[in-house]
């Protein structure tokens, strides 16, 4: 009796923040719920002609991003992070922040930038071509940035901070007598990377590289400035310039199948793995 008495109290509290957090769940399917009954009073045609004309176009260029992306910020975030952490060189305190300095300008003031700088009558090939003795554009030009190419690789150089501050953090707080018992096996410092810390660091990879791709996915400016045309491009160019409401609203949830698919696929590639064994105080 008395523990029927005393077990009511918490299943009492354990009921409100039941009804607490579907009440929180209601209110952020809300948007969602909007967005299907927008999407159903387009017309019977309206999907058919989406998926032949804009959902291929705009699905191949959102996979090619973010694929591009994906792997320059998986790699630039993760060789940052071990470069800080396990080496101690002159400036390696102010690169530890100054890495984390392209989150603080938005992308499409990146690319602008980028663009202006890289333009063909600009700065940068002007002087390449002056000290290749070439006289104007017709005669010698970089590879335009407005591009696929130029997209992967501004949104890549952006974001990478998304892996580099998590996979940082992993490295620290990974066991210094690992690294330590490593090389004292002869282990390599290359070896010790690729087979002890960066084993040790997946999930913190994979967590980085799916906030940088779901920025990817959010980002409309750079993107359409660039001239790729995605998923995000794709809903604000039907919704905007053809004022087509429900057309935009069903790119939408094709938009958030993706997102979905992004985090299952995080899930997956983290599984239950959890690593924090210590600080890292070994340096090379």
């Amino acid at each position: 009796m008395i523990s029927a008495a005393r077990s009511w109290p918490r299943g009492r509290a354990g009921a409100r923040w039941l009804l607490g957090a579907g009440g929180i769940a209601c209110l952020a399917m809300l948007p969602i719920v909007a967005l299907f009954l927008q999407a159903i009073q387009g017309s019977g045609g309206l999907w058919s002609h989406l998926v032949s004309t804009i959902l291929p176009t705009a699905f191949a260029d959102t996979a090619i991003l973010l694929g591009g992306v994906g792997l320059i910020t998986a790699i630039l975030g993760t060789s940052t992070a071990w470069l800080v952490t396990a080496y101690a060189f002159p400036g390696r305190r102010v690169l530890e922040w100054a890495l984390l300095l392209p989150l603080a300008v938005p992308t499409y003031i990146i690319a602008y930038a980028y663009l202006d700088i890289l333009h063909p009558i600009g700065s940068v090939q002007g002087a390449v071509r002056w000290l290749l003795g070439y006289s104007s554009p017709r005669e010698f030009r970089l590879p335009d940035v407005r591009s696929m190419t130029g997209c992967i690789l501004l949104l890549g150089f952006v974001l990478y901070p998304y892996v580099y501050i998590p996979t940082r953090a992993m490295f620290l707080t990974q066991s210094a007598n690992l690294i330590d018992a490593s090389r004292t096996l002869g282990i390599s410092r290359r070896a010790v990377f690729w087979h002890v810390a960066l084993p040790l660091a997946r999930p913190a990879v994979a967590v980085g590289v799916s906030l940088a791709l779901m920025e990817t996915l959010n980002d409309v400016g750079a993107a359409e400035f660039l001239g790729v045309r995605t998923l995000t491009v794709s809903i604000y160019t039907t919704w905007i310039t053809r004022s087509d409401l429900p057309g935009a609203s069903q790119i939408a949830l094709s938009l958030l199948m993706v997102v979905v698919a992004l985090v299952a696929l995080e899930k997956w590639a983290r599984g239950k793995q959890r690593y924090s064994t210590g600080p890292q105080r070994s340096r090379f």
